[in-house]
């Protein structure tokens, strides 16, 4: 009966692989299960992570491809300039704090010191809740002065671009409340902060991205 055993599986095995690994569906493992047998196999980079950085390199591939048809765009001859609004300065240096400041949780929380890390993140979000209120009112003071969307092209890239990174900005905000809401419930600590860390590298990409964004719309 055992050598039956033996003879089949000898047929049924991969050539290669070792005896106890795959999950019975013939992929060796790869068929939706958990490996079997003391594989030490895993991925140079925290899957989390790896969705994290397609999402900004994809995100970046977009905000280039607006640039460039902005520059391309701003050859034409009815090209108008505007100047942007005092309160997008304000708002900009509150985004560059708040990215200082979350940095500074980070690095709070993998050092043990969990209450200096909540009252850095607390700080943080309202630095990001400055820039949201700056975005909106350099909007309305834009449109106090005759520039609307359809008033030009050049208008009409400026609400594209900015409103876009908005909308990232707000989906960075939303998970900074989240990782907050799990640091005031004590979430997080030296060994525990993936969140934060996810959190923070979505954060600093926004950060970078809009003073490229500010400076460009002031220069080009």
């Amino acid at each position: 009966m055992t050598t039956a055993v033996k003879e089949k599986d000898k047929k049924t095995r991969i050539p290669g692989m070792p005896p106890g690994h795959g999950n019975g569906d013939g992929l060796g493992g790869w068929g939706g299960g958990m490996p079997h047998g003391n594989s030490n196999y895993s991925l140079p980079i925290h899957p989390a992570k790896l969705g994290l950085w397609l999402f900004i390199a994809a995100s970046m591939m977009l905000f280039a491809a607006f640039t460039s048809a902005y520059i391309v765009r701003s050859g034409a001859g009815d090209w108008i300039r505007f100047g942007l609004p005092t309160v997008m300065w304000i708002g900009t240096g509150a985004l560059i704090l708040s990215s200082v400041t979350i940095q500074y949780a980070l690095r709070a929380v993998k050092t043990g010191k969990e209450d200096v890390f909540r009252k850095a993140l607390l700080l943080t979000g309202l630095l990001a809740a400055g820039f949201i209120a700056g975005q909106f009112t350099g909007w309305n003071s834009l449109r106090a002065s005759g520039v609307y969307l359809e008033t030009n092209a050049s208008s009409s890239f400026f609400y594209m671009i900015t409103v876009t990174h908005f909308v990232h900005l707000i989906g960075g905000a939303i998970a900074l409340i989240f990782v907050t809401i799990k640091a005031m419930r004590g979430r997080y600590n030296k060994n525990n902060f993936l969140g934060l860390e996810l959190c923070a590298t979505y954060w600093h990409f926004l950060d970078a991205l809009w003073v490229y964004l500010f400076v460009f719309l002031l220069v080009v």
